[in-house]
């Protein structure tokens, strides 16, 4: 049996919020922040060169070092970036592969494996608090471990994949970068408009009935970056009674409650599927003849600070009132200008759209291959063949 530690230095995180510093250049990477295995820069915390010195005075983390989470939840892990400007945030721990004893690409797709996973998950369902210690971490059994030459090869393949995905997830976010720079040279010194005045609807989604199948409906977990993650969303035996709260192409959605989450602003784009809202989350629908939708959209995604300021009520209990979003002012051009500038976007948002979708094939390619690699069942050159058919 080889453990973890056998084969890794493992090094616990610091038992203390980093201080956020706005401007910093370096980030505190906790378990909010590894959601999918991959670092949400927009869910860890912004911090200075010294609290990054101060957090890494144990380990320095070098690019390809595992961030793994044991708390809250147990089991995602990332891996620090090239830019190496990364620390171990709250509940991780910085695990570095021994290079004579594992390939480190072979280790990161080893832990996130369906089979360690579960694993993971049965060593740590024993507490009132799903965790694990540093001691259980160091003790995981990585089982029977394949030749280094083996090793290489899967972590290559598997790599191939997720390379492919960064290079389209980066495409997206200078997609959205190029749509930015389009809203605010054509909107200029325009005049202010309130939302309201450029819509047909803004209402709140349903109370769903959870189900197996039936009607997908979108939640707060969904709408994040921009976008809206359809691996977040649920599904509703229950059908909306007014067509209204029915989604359509171009269509906004703002997360209505609650601290974190609220504020955030995803635009429905190229979905082509029939789904909903659930009630924490607000529908913007423009009217083609007021406004251009997709221009509409792109402004509300650079909006999202004012939409959350807009939050009343307690902690923990804020809600995002109808009437102060309906409220809201934008700056809006001539009708004409924004369509002109809308038919741009929706090339990009076309372009987007099919790296959107790309992503889902890879990603469903890479899951498939990884428990098979892992535990023997098809060779690498059988998950090389079939890594070629979708790259």
């Amino acid at each position: 049996m080889t453990k973890l530690a056998d084969v890794a230095t493992i090094v616990d995180c610091e038992h203390k919020t980093a201080p956020i510093s706005e401007n910093g250049s370096y980030f505190a990477v906790g378990t909010p922040a590894m959601r999918g295995n991959v670092i949400d820069f927009s869910e860890a915390r912004p911090i200075d060169r010294d609290t990054f010195d101060a957090w890494t005075r144990r380990l320095r983390p070098n690019a390809g070092d595992i961030l793994f989470a044991r708390e809250a939840p147990v089991g995602p892990a990332v891996r620090i970036p090239q830019s190496e400007n990364v620390a171990p945030g709250q509940r991780t721990v910085l695990i570095r592969a021994e290079a004579a004893q594992v390939d480190s690409r072979y280790l990161y797709y080893k832990i996130v494996s369906p089979q360690f996973q579960a694993a993971v998950e049965a060593v740590s369902a024993g507490s009132t608090v799903p965790h694990l210690n540093v001691a259980d971490v160091r003790s995981m059994d990585l089982g029977e471990l394949p030749t280094m030459a083996e090793q290489v090869a899967i972590g290559e393949v598997l790599d191939a994949l997720d390379d492919k995905i960064a290079a389209n997830r980066d495409l997206r976010a200078t997609l959205r970068l190029m749509t930015t720079a389009l809203v605010q040279a054509a909107s200029g010194e325009t005049e202010s408009h309130a939302l309201a005045s450029v819509c047909s609807t803004i209402t709140r989604g349903i109370a769903p009935k959870y189900a197996d199948g039936g009607l997908r409906v979108i939640n707060q977990k969904c709408v994040r970056n921009g976008a809206v993650d359809l691996s977040q969303a649920r599904w509703s035996s229950s059908v909306p009674k007014s067509d209204e709260k029915l989604l359509v192409d171009a269509d906004v959605l703002i997360n209505s409650t609650g601290q974190g989450t609220l504020g955030r602003v995803g635009r429905w784009i190229g979905y082509g599927e029939l789904a909903t809202v659930d009630s924490h989350v607000s529908i913007v629908r423009v009217d083609p003849d007021l406004a251009d939708p997709t221009f509409v959209g792109a402004v509300l995604l650079e909006l999202e600070k004012q939409v959350e300021d807009l939050a009343e009520g307690s902690t923990g209990q804020t809600e995002l009132r109808r009437d102060h979003l309906a409220a809201l002012q934008l700056r809006l051009p001539d009708l004409a200008i924004q369509r002109a500038t809308g038919d741009r976007i929706r090339v990009m948002d076309n372009r987007s759209n099919l790296a959107r979708d790309e992503n889902f094939i890879l990603a469903r390619a890479r899951d498939e291959l990884l428990p098979l690699l892992m535990s023997g069942r098809i060779t690498v050159k059988d998950a090389e063949r079939a890594a070629e058919d979708v790259l």
